[in-house]
């Protein structure tokens, strides 16, 4: 009998962008909260659990807001090939000065 070592699967929903966006983000709103004191305690600790929160899902890597509302969202429409032809004709229009006429 061998041991098999239980994992969880590797599920993130937070890219490499949106990690370093939510660690800056969780910095600067922690650093507000040490640093403007008029700001009723309540309102320090939202901010703070707001930055906090920012930051363990930045560490970690999967959002559990993101995992809801992605359930309620359709499928995004938009295949990514329409994008790439559409950025090709801005292309061709910027270096031919306008579309090539057929012959």
């Amino acid at each position: 009998m061998t041991y098999q070592e239980a994992s969880l699967p590797n599920v993130e929903n937070i890219g490499s962008v949106d990690r370093v966006h939510r660690i800056i983000a969780g910095m600067a709103l922690i650093s507000v909260a040490v640093m403007f004191t008029a700001i009723p305690e309540t309102g320090i600790a939202g901010i703070v659990a707001v930055g906090t929160y920012m930051g363990l899902t930045a560490f970690i890597g999967w959002d559990p807001l993101y995992a809801v509302v992605k359930a309620f969202l359709p499928p995004t429409s938009v295949p990514l090939t329409t994008t790439v032809v559409s950025h090709q004709r801005q292309d061709q229009r910027l270096y031919t000065g306008g579309y090539k006429q057929a012959a």
